[in-house]
């Protein structure tokens, strides 16, 4: 097919809050730089789009119905024509040929429906109008990576993103709050760059723990934090932390946690980085529990350029492991019935996929 044949395809869309569907929608209007992918797989994110599915997203960031998702992968189907301008692809991405294994990711557009943040579309047209030139393009797949662990790999890229304001020192403590996919993402990222850090787990949820402790040194729960990092830390406290549960009344406490600095030019104040997507107000604790510690409080949205390619490659290697990750693989003919199943089991449920093939 050429590219100017593509305009319609079958997409996820929510409806309006807590009701998705699997239905077509149109597609834009391609323009002359625009390549088009098929997605095999892609998944749900229980950070943003159950945020979205639940009707807690801002209505400044999107309206319904619309199109959730950012995690495809699937294959290129049609591609520009020879000598056309690909000057705001990415130079890595401007040579993709049809039939190349691709993680897809967002669409910024669609023709008849809210893009949202995009993607849970068959079929996705990637070009100057639906996608930004900063990290919306197509990443070609390794031949040992799966197409399911590339749909994993793109969660995995926004704590790397995060991490890159970390200085990472060696023997460190650091503390990562939540044991999602962002959070159990970030435990590894953290190893793989500096492997003698000491990476504690604090996760509420217990099958999220057992998770966890495939990855971190130290798995607790938040009642048992102060106590357990302490105990690690002989006294001292986390050097830094990264916030990753998206629960916006863990992080006004955050200072029970980190360690006491800042008062010497010699003496390193620790650092907390907000990972999270926080659907409500945050509210921090008294000030002067705050003001005494020093620290540095950075955060990061989304991910940068070169992640993609980072996180696929360290998956390749076999150093980013996904054998412990139990994800679902579901149909996506029974999108609504899996949105409805993430709701009602929370955290129970670790990773929904979509098998598009079905």
């Amino acid at each position: 097919m050429k590219i100017t044949d593509y305009k319609t395809t079958r997409a996820v869309v929510i409806e309006r809050p807590h009701v998705a569907n699997l239905r077509n929608i149109q597609l834009t209007e391609p323009r002359p730089d625009a390549f088009v992918a098929k997605t095999l797989f892609s998944a749900i994110s229980t950070g943003t789009d159950m945020k979205t599915y639940k009707g807690m997203q801002h209505p400044e960031q999107c309206y319904y119905p619309l199109v959730p998702g950012y995690e495809t992968a699937g294959i290129v189907v049609a591609v520009p024509e020879a000598g056309t301008d690909l000057s705001r692809i990415p130079e890595s991405a401007r040579n993709l040929k049809v039939g190349d294994r691709v993680m897809i990711n967002e669409c910024r557009q669609y023709g008849d429906v809210c893009a949202a943040w995009g993607g849970g579309s068959e079929y996705t047209i990637k070009d100057s109008f639906t996608t930004n030139d900063q990290f919306d393009y197509m990443v070609k797949i390794p031949d040992n990576v799966s197409y399911e662990q590339a749909v994993l790999a793109y969660l995995a890229c926004v704590p790397l993103k995060g991490i890159k304001r970390l200085t990472l020192r060696p023997h460190e403590t650091i503390v990562v709050i939540g044991a999602g996919m962002v959070g159990i993402s970030a435990i590894q990222e953290l190893k793989i760059l500096e492997p003698t850090l000491q990476v504690i787990s604090v996760e509420r949820n217990a099958f999220r723990r057992s998770i966890a402790a495939k990855y971190a040194d130290i798995v607790c729960s938040p009642e048992e934090a102060e106590s357990v990092i302490r105990e690690a830390t002989n006294g001292k406290m986390a050097d830094q932390l990264m916030e990753c549960s998206g629960n916006p009344e863990v992080v006004g406490g955050l200072h029970r946690l980190i360690k006491d600095g800042g008062w010497g030019d010699d003496d390193i104040p620790a650092h907390i980085h907000l990972q999270g997507d926080y659907p409500d107000k945050i509210i921090f604790d008294h000030y002067h529990r705050w003001f005494v510690k020093n620290a540095t409080i950075t955060m990061t949205c989304a991910l940068r350029a070169g992640c993609k390619e980072q996180v696929l490659q360290w998956i390749s290697e076999g150093k980013f492991d996904t054998s412990g990750l139990p994800y679902e693989v579901w149909p996506v003919s029974k999108c609504k019935e899996a949105f409805e199943y993430q709701e009602k089991a929370g955290a129970d449920c670790f990773k929904i996929l979509f098998d598009w093939s079905k």
